[in-house]
C-alpha cells in the first residue's frame, strides 16, 4: 500500500510501532473523562493497546488499520503523532440463502484538536478505495443515533441510513440505539 501526503499529514497503514498513538486517540475519542474519572484512562488504554496489537499482528488481506500521522521535523529529529485512525475489514455474513461478503468500517476517530480538518473524510475515502480495489461495491458502518457530529460526517460523505437497530438495551437507553449506514462505491 502506498503512502500519500496532504501537507504535513501522511495517511498510511498502521504498524505495531503506532499502537500507543492509536490507542490514545481511540481511548480519548470513545470515552468521556473528567477530573474524577481520568484515573481509569491508563487502564482503558492498556486494554485498547492489547486488542490493537492482536488485530495489527493478524493483519491479513481482510483487515486494515489506517492512520493519519503528522510528521514534524524539530531540530533535526522527525516526530510523528497519530492524528486519526480507522479500521476496514472484509467480513462474511451467513443467511439461509447464501454466504455474503461485505466491507465494514469501524473505529473512526480523530484527535479532538484535529477535528474539522478533513482527516476523517480522507480516512473514509481511503477505506472506500481499498474496498473498491478488493471488488466490493458497498461499505457499511454503525454509528450511535445520538452521535450527531458523526452522523453528519457520514451523511456528508455520501452514506445513507439503511436501518435503525434496536435491541433490548437500546429500548431502555435510547441514546445507545445504533444506525447501520451504507454507501455504494
Amino acid at each position: 500500500m502506498k503512502d500519500y501526503t496532504a501537507s504535513s499529514t501522511i495517511f498510511r497503514q498502521a504498524t505495531l510501532d503506532d499502537v500507543e498513538g492509536i490507542a490514545e486517540v481511540l481511548t480519548l475519542s470513545f470515552n468521556h473523562f473528567n477530573e474524577v474519572t481520568f484515573w481509569v484512562y491508563p487502564l482503558l488504554k492498556i486494554g485498547v493497546c492489547q486488542d490493537l496489537r492482536k488485530r495489527i499482528q493478524n493483519n491479513e488481506k481482510e483487515n486494515f488499520c489506517l492512520i493519519a500521522v503528522s510528521i514534524n521535523n524539530t531540530e533535526g529529529k522527525i516526530n510523528q503523532e497519530v492524528l486519526g485512525t480507522v479500521e476496514l475489514s472484509f467480513r462474511e455474513n451467513y443467511n439461509w440463502a447464501k454466504k455474503e461478503k461485505y466491507a465494514y468500517i469501524a473505529n473512526l476517530a480523530v484527535r479532538e484538536n484535529c477535528r474539522r480538518q478533513g482527516i476523517a473524510s480522507q480516512l473514509l475515502s481511503r477505506c472506500e478505495q481499498i474496498a473498491q480495489e478488493n471488488n466490493y461495491s458497498r461499505v457499511y458502518l454503525h454509528v450511535l443515533a445520538s452521535n450527531n457530529k458523526a452522523r453528519k460526517l457520514y451523511l456528508n460523505n455520501g452514506y445513507t441510513i439503511q436501518q435503525v437497530e434496536t435491541d433490548l438495551f437500546s429500548l431502555f437507553v435510547p441514546s445507545q440505539r445504533r444506525l447501520l449506514l451504507t454507501k455504494s462505491l
